[in-house]
């Protein structure tokens, strides 16, 4: 379909898809006072006499870590943070109930924290409703926190692995033991060498790799998935990964326990990007050979492995869920047949109205104001070529200087 379309077609949906992604990023403000929130409660479990000795990290994971995380759908809707809290080494008497009762203990015994904890503890995590007492909508989270426990030398690993080269085999040596109280062992075992692994910054070192868009150009992790750091400009896969989840989150927003998780959206979508620069081929790419990243083991189970730790099966929950195995095959079909349609649309006002039922009118309706203001940009610096009829030459942004700001549909 991407072949029938003209050059200037193709550039013009790739601004589309640009402002699409530039909507459904957080805001420097946003990241801060996020950032801001959960070093408050890293700090404030750091402080514990317990942990101190063993030189406590709380870190991001997940869609924050991976420079992927989307605004919620509506404005009162919390962002989803996943956080790590992390020890080097341990009290040699501790289980894994012994350390997460602790995090857990440590947090409602806060008179700051205490309300904000979710009454229903998690299976590996505690989870923070947090508001900071705050009205804003851009100060509430959800905060997942996993307690975790890796070697005394795992800061200098991962600092020497970020200055090098990716390799699999190197990955290991940053994996991280998680508490998981569906373990056996759960409330005996205090040798962490049998707890769950986990390869939080494992999985975020593979994650930057796949976003090379040229196997001879060296990206520095650093610059891809910074750790702490607001990062506006993002690669052309981390793009791919935020309108797919924003895609996924409109079509299941009335039945969000049985979506599409996003480790497996994003793992997907990484095994199937091969270094497109250009967003519109890559996105028609991806889309296309997403379900080649699914297997199925002997007993014709669907396995979607975890790439730095291929033992573990990212889509676990299907066969105990069977509805959230049928979702996501919906979904994918669903995908393929709105990217058909957004690719068949002749004028930017059909491919904004298609891209509305998709993504949501509040969404189109920012990216309706961005085009809108880097056409006016373009004008003004006379980088948009005019026609002596005064309206906007083709191939550039928007038809005329006066258009209207109405393109996104009823």
């Amino acid at each position: 379909m991407i072949n029938n379309l003209t050059r200037e077609q193709q550039k013009e949906l790739n601004e589309i898809l640009e402002a699409l992604c530039e909507s459904l990023d957080i805001t420097q403000t946003q990241f801060d006072n996020l950032s801001r929130s959960y070093n408050a409660v890293g700090d404030y479990l750091k402080n514990d006499p317990q942990f101190e000795y063993y030189n406590p990290i709380v870190s991001p994971q997940g869609s924050l870590r991976l420079g992927t995380i989307i605004q919620p759908i509506n404005v009162d809707d919390d962002l989803d943070v996943d956080l790590v809290f992390r020890l080097s080494e341990k009290n040699p008497t501790w289980t894994q109930k012994d350390l997460k009762d602790k995090v857990g203990a440590r947090l409602k015994d806060s008179n700051r924290y205490s309300p904000m904890v979710k009454e229903e503890e998690g299976r590996r995590c505690w989870t923070l409703l947090y508001r900071d007492n705050s009205d804003n909508p851009k100060e509430k989270y959800h905060m997942d926190i996993l307690p975790s426990v890796a070697d005394k030398d795992y800061a200098n690993k991962l600092t020497k692995l970020y200055a090098e080269s990716f390799s699999e085999k190197s990955i290991d040596q940053i994996s991280i033991r998680i508490t998981d109280n569906k373990s056996e062992d759960y409330k005996t075992s205090t040798d962490i060498n049998y707890w769950l692994k986990s390869y939080p910054d494992g999985y975020a070192l593979w994650f930057a790799n796949r976003c090379k868009s040229d196997d001879t150009i060296k990206m520095r992790a650093e610059d891809v998935v910074p750790i702490g750091k607001y990062n506006k400009e993002k690669t052309t896969l981390q793009r791919i990964v935020q309108i797919l989840k924003r895609h996924r989150d409109i079509m299941f927003s009335e039945d969000s326990d049985n979506k599409p998780i996003s480790i497996i959206i994003t793992t997907l979508a990484a095994k199937a990007y091969h270094g497109e620069k250009e967003l519109l081929v890559g996105l028609t790419n991806v889309v296309t050979d997403l379900e080649k990243g699914i297997t199925k083991d002997q007993d014709g189970i669907y396995w979607v492995a975890n790439p730095v730790n291929p033992e573990e099966n990212f889509a676990d929950k299907w066969e105990a869920h069977p509805k959230r195995e049928a979702n996501f095959f919906k979904w994918l079909d669903a995908v393929k047949q709105d990217l058909n349609n957004i690719l068949d649309g002749s004028v930017k006002q059909i491919i904004l109205k298609r891209l509305q039922r998709s993504f949501g009118k509040d969404t189109i309706t920012r990216v309706a104001t961005i085009l809108a203001e880097r056409r006016q940009a373009k004008i003004t610096s006379g980088t948009a070529l005019l026609t002596n009829t005064g309206t906007v030459a083709a191939g550039t942004i928007g038809k005329s200087i006066n258009t209207s700001n109405t393109f996104y549909g009823d």
